[in-house]
């Protein structure tokens, strides 16, 4: 299981940095999780809340592709502009919240998830917590 991730996000904010710190998860989950023969692509949005964006996950079978599209409030980050341990927690709390909803509903879609998806869940929160991504 490989992680890949993107941004949209203003570039006054610390999103696609803090982002990027997602390809040390990557390394630990392809290691752990050989068998997850699918890639989870993480979006981070930081957008206005006028446009009404939308969280949403999606599993494209043929590019075997687990596709987690998670939209925060750009309105949230502006009190935060220079904080980037705080814009992580923001973006962690986001992250793992969905990260979590979205593996108990697609674990018995995407291929050999199941028997693993409570150590899996487990490892991305000890790693989040780690990397003060959550409290």
């Amino acid at each position: 299981m490989r992680i890949d991730t993107t941004s949209d996000s203003p570039s006054w904010t610390k999103v696609f940095e803090i982002s990027d710190e997602l390809n040390s998860l990557s390394k630990i989950l392809e290691k752990k999780y050989p068998s997850l023969d699918w890639e989870l692509v993480v979006c981070l949005r930081c957008l206005p809340k006028d446009l009404k964006r939308q969280t949403f996950c999606r599993y494209y079978a043929k590019d075997k592709m687990f596709g987690l599209d998670i939209a925060m409030d750009e309105e949230d980050f502006i009190s935060l502009k220079k904080d980037k341990a705080a814009q992580r927690r923001l973006i962690g709390a986001a992250f793992i919240k969905f990260f979590v909803e979205s593996i108990k509903k697609y674990e018995k879609k995407l291929p050999d998830l199941q028997p693993v998806s409570a150590q899996l869940i487990a490892d991305v929160q000890q790693w989040c917590s780690e990397k003060e991504w959550i409290a």
